[in-house]
C-alpha cells in the first residue's frame, strides 16, 4: 500500500527506482514474508536522480532468528538495481522508534511506504506524534499543556 500523500517517483528516474523496488521485493518475497517496505532518503524526498541509490527500510519477523550480518547477505545477495535495503524485526523497529534512531524516523515519517501492514501503519503515526524534524535533526514533541 503507498501512502496516498507520497508519490512513488516521477518520470523516467522514478518509474527506473519504482521497478527495481518492485523487482527486489518479488526476490525477497521468496525467501521471507515482507510485512512493509519503505523507501527513505533522498528517493523518497524527490533529491535522488539516476545517479542516486534507494534506501529500503524492510521490515520482516522472519529476520528473528537471522543474525544482522546474514541479513544484510541476504538483502545484498537480493539487491536489483540501485536498491540498498536494511532489514529489522517490527519489534528491532518499535525499539528504534522509541528510542528516536533518526534511520527508523526518517523512514517512517518522511518515506514513501510501498507496503504497509496496520502495525506498521499505527507505529507510523505515534512516530508523527512524538518527534518531529528540524533540518537533519529529529527532535521530540513536547506534550502540550
Amino acid at each position: 500500500m503507498l501512502r496516498s500523500d507520497h508519490r512513488l517517483g516521477e518520470g523516467a528516474a522514478g518509474e527506473a527506482w519504482a521497478e527495481a523496488v518492485k523487482a527486489f521485493l518479488e526476490r525477497l518475497r521468496e525467501r521471507v514474508h515482507v510485512e512493509s517496505a519503505v523507501v527513505h532518503g533522498s528517493t523518497s524526498r524527490g533529491g535522488g536522480g539516476y545517479w542516486s541509490d534507494v534506501d529500503l527500510l524492510v521490515v520482516s519477523d522472519d529476520f528473528t532468528d537471522i543474525p544482522l550480518l546474514e541479513r544484510l547477505r541476504l538483502l545484498i545477495e537480493l539487491k536489483t538495481g540501485k536498491v540498498e535495503a536494511l532489514g529489522y524485526t517490527y519489534e528491532e523497529l518499535k525499539r528504534m522508534v522509541e528510542k528516536g534512531n533518526p534511520l527508523a524516523l526518517g523512514a517512517l515519517i518522511d518515506g514513501l511506504a510501498v507496503v504497509e501492514s496496520d502495525r506498521v501503519k499505527r507505529l507510523r503515526m505515534e512516530a508523527e506524534k512524538k518527534y518531529f524534524r528540524r533540518g537533519r535533526a529529529w527532535f521530540p514533541r513536547l506534550p502540550t499543556i
